[in-house]
């Protein structure tokens, strides 16, 4: 199910520090999918880090050269034969 809130918008060249909070469950994995403008992977079902019970999280460092846009991530936490599935949008805009 696709994230409701609203698209933030960041300078290329910033880190991005990604969190998910599971709902009173740890999983077994968390991996996450960054998918530029293009929908090209620039992160590729990378293992996000376990920060506290039921708390996961990713940095993304872009860069300068990353394509402007509407950018998707795309988390996937497995518990046993379940996962879930969440996607997020930001937009990455040029810097000054």
């Amino acid at each position: 199910m696709a994230d409701r809130r609203p698209t933030q918008t960041f300078y290329e060249g910033t880190a991005l520090k990604i969190t998910t909070v599971l709902s009173e469950v740890t999983a077994d994995t968390c991996q996450i999918t960054i998918d530029d403008p293009s929908a090209t992977a620039q992160v590729d079902a990378a293992s996000m880090t376990k920060e506290a019970d039921y708390v996961y999280s990713y940095v993304y460092q872009s860069s300068t050269g990353n394509d402007e846009g509407d950018w998707v991530i795309t988390i996937e936490a497995t518990i046993g034969d379940y996962t879930s599935v969440t996607q997020r949008r930001f937009t990455l805009i040029e810097q000054d």
